[in-house]
């Protein structure tokens, strides 16, 4: 199978804003950062200097931020987007354990899936749930509950767009995506 990389950290999708040069505080040399650099030594000075222009970007909301940065993910503030859809479902499943379960089956078999098609799997997942608790009568609008959650735990704006596009899309049977197809094979 062939490796793959979040668009986070795949250089094909950065811009010339992803990579900046700052003077060392220490010698003054310049030093060459890429926006995923948290901290560089200084090539004359050997000082390790911080990069003032990092970006979690993605990490914010994405599920496997602390394997891809390790314990920088940690300091993030907010939870990520897939354990608050998680906890959303179980908070608003609880009554229906049989439901819960199957759910949670349908989000293991989507990860695997969406790891061998290489699909966005937060989107994927946010999809199945929010369409599953409206199937099930637990919420009214999965575009309204999306943006409450948003409001609620700063979810990233992004994230957001791309899961409602997909729920869109099933709604519609409108299956453009893959993303969608993979949703409507799982459901």
């Amino acid at each position: 199978m062939i490796g793959t990389k979040c668009p986070g950290q795949d250089m094909r999708y950065w811009t010339a804003e992803d990579v900046h040069e700052e003077k060392c505080p220490q010698c003054g040399e310049m030093i060459e950062f890429f926006k995923t650099d948290i901290r560089l030594r200084c090539p004359n000075c050997k000082t390790r200097v911080a990069n003032p222009s990092f970006n979690m970007g993605c990490a914010q909301w994405c599920a496997y931020a602390e394997q891809c940065l390790g314990p920088a993910a940690r300091g993030l503030k907010t939870k990520s987007m897939r354990i608050v859809i998680e906890e959303e479902l179980v908070r608003l499943a609880r009554d229906l354990p049989e439901e819960k379960d199957r759910i949670k089956q349908i989000i293991a078999r989507a990860e695997i899936l969406c790891n061998e098609r290489q699909v966005d799997m937060l989107s994927v997942i946010t999809a199945i749930v929010l369409i599953s608790l409206k199937k099930l009568n637990l919420i009214n609008d999965p575009d309204s509950y999306l943006e409450s959650l948003q409001t609620e735990h700063q979810l990233p704006q992004q994230a957001l767009i791309n899961a409602k596009a997909v729920i869109d899309e099933v709604n519609n049977n409108d299956l453009n995506s893959d993303m969608a197809k993979l949703i409507y094979e799982l459901l």
